[in-house]
């Protein structure tokens, strides 16, 4: 991607490097006039300024050299590389300056824009588009970047993937802001802090969910990790309102660290137990829960289809953002209702079974084990785990994934990927039989939760750039052709 600005025009506009990085050095130049920048050497074209990110290309000397001879014309870069001649800044971070870079050319869309920013361990994305969903309740123009997909104001221009890529981030605040949208949604991952994806962004809302044990091979250590987590903090407008999991005491630091930094913030706590606002259950079975929504003396009764605590807790959170944008609290309980199924988050698969079916894509054994502890204590029979073998691997691998979920399972099989294909193997044929025997033994009191790609009208669900059926395409269809509806007869009338 490259990212270019212009006017109403269509006239090429220049970003003024020094403005943006005052600490930045400059060789053979006084300043880089930047039209457009690029940061993979090989789709660098002409009249692109190569960032040299030394992190995500490897040896910068070899990257600037292939940049160079594909038509850049000045590099940007942490060190002294050889450009033989041609402009060149030295900047303190390669990859602030690539973000910051992206979102200049792209006109700075999130000043145009309310930004609420959610990061945590898990269940950042149900609380993205279940905020969406209360924003929308209210009568506010909402667009949102997420996993799950990007949304602008029309609801129409809908991309799968995320934001992790500054670029991308930047071209998405742009579309929302655009389409008329007052408040963006902005599902902020590890990743996308330890590369600066939001750099120049303020928000005015950031929410931190939980913080668990997770993403050691990213970051390198637990406390690397909670560092990471700390960055959200920066971009927080100084008139912003922090966002906290109250029953998270391991986010206190971030509380304490917010007071220090943002003397004029607000912070709202959310949770379960404890809270400016927390809930009480009223019922909850493996077919939805109600609960009980506390905001300071005023309860409101909540209604939600999916079963599991974690959803509870990623609705407070939501009716925490609803409560920063003043919405009134009736208000915010019909957003969380309406919003039904979060796609691929514990969400419901029913074809007439009597037992119960759910899809999930956890993206951490954090995630995996909340909500698995969940469905443990609502099921009064069997509990099945089957998943597709890409997230085994991701979750610790095979071994440590498989003895982890028997911990709340009666029985977990991993399947491969790709289970239903053209190819004749006897190992796909075994891994279908054993989950066609788990599923026929089910009944009335069962309960199975699925990890793989999501079903997408009519994709399949074998993973990215596969056309063959994935374990979710399995299932689906074994409970159809296991659970056909009785036809409807008519009696002619007389």
């Amino acid at each position: 991607m490259h990212p270019s600005r212009s006017d109403s025009l269509g006239r090429d506009v220049h970003v003024q490097l020094s403005q943006l990085v005052p600490e930045a050095r400059f060789l053979s130049c006084s300043d880089i006039f930047v039209q457009k920048c690029c940061d993979d050497p090989h789709l660098c074209q002409h009249g692109d300024v190569f960032v040299a990110r030394e992190g995500l290309l490897g040896e910068a000397n070899d990257a600037a050299r292939i940049a160079l001879a594909n038509g850049a014309v000045a590099i940007i870069s942490e060190t002294v590389i050889p450009t033989g001649g041609l402009p060149q800044a030295i900047v303190p971070n390669a990859d602030w300056t690539y973000a910051r870079l992206c979102h200049a050319l792209a006109g700075d869309p999130g000043r145009r824009l309310h930004v609420i920013a959610i990061t945590g361990t898990s269940g950042k994305t149900t609380t993205a588009w279940l905020t969406a969903s209360v924003l929308s309740e209210a009568g506010l123009s909402v667009g949102i970047i997420s996993d799950l997909g990007c949304v602008d104001g029309s609801g129409e221009n809908v991309e799968h993937g995320t934001g992790e890529d500054p670029a991308h981030c930047a071209l998405w605040l742009q579309r929302i802001a655009d389409s008329g949208c007052s408040h963006v949604v902005v599902e902020v991952s590890s990743q996308m802090l330890a590369s600066y994806t939001l750099a120049g962004l303020e928000c005015d809302t950031v929410v931190l969910t939980n913080l668990g044990n997770a993403h050691h091979e990213r970051h390198g250590s637990q406390e690397a990790y909670r560092d990471i987590n700390g960055r959200m903090l920066s971009y927080l407008a100084e008139d912003g309102c922090l966002i906290v999991n109250g029953d998270d005491s391991r986010l206190q630091r971030f509380v304490n660290q917010c007071a220090k930094e943002h003397p004029g913030a607000g912070v709202i706590t959310a949770g379960l137990h404890h809270g400016d606002i927390t809930a009480s259950p009223v019922e909850r079975s493996l077919f939805g829960q109600t609960y009980l929504m506390h905001v300071g003396g005023h309860v409101v009764p909540v209604a939600v289809t999916p079963p599991v605590i974690s959803s509870v807790r990623n609705g407070l959170l939501a009716a925490a953002i609803g409560i920063r944008e003043r919405i009134p609290l009736e208000r915010i309980a019909r957003g969380l209702e309406a919003a039904g199924c979060i796609s691929g988050r514990v969400e419901r698969l029913d074809r007439g079974q009597e037992f119960a079916v759910f899809l999930d894509t956890p993206s951490t054994g954090h995630a995996l084990a909340s909500t698995l502890a969940s469905l443990r204590k609502l099921t009064h029979g069997h509990l099945l785990l089957l998943a597709d073998e890409r997230f085994a691997e991701s979750l610790g691998g095979w071994e440590i994934f498989t003895n982890r979920s028997l911990r709340w399972c009666d029985d977990c099989l991993i399947a491969p990927s790709g289970i239903i294909s053209d190819n004749d193997d006897k190992s796909l044929l075994a891994a279908y039989a054993r989950i066609d025997r788990a599923l026929a033994s089910l009944g009335d009191g069962d309960c199975v939760l699925v990890l793989g790609d999501v079903l997408r009208s009519g994709m399949p669900s074998g993973g990215p750039e596969s056309s063959d059926l994935g374990l979710v395409d399995l299932v689906d269809g074994w409970l159809q052709l296991s659970h056909v509806p009785e036809p409807v007869h008519h009696r002619r009338a007389a």
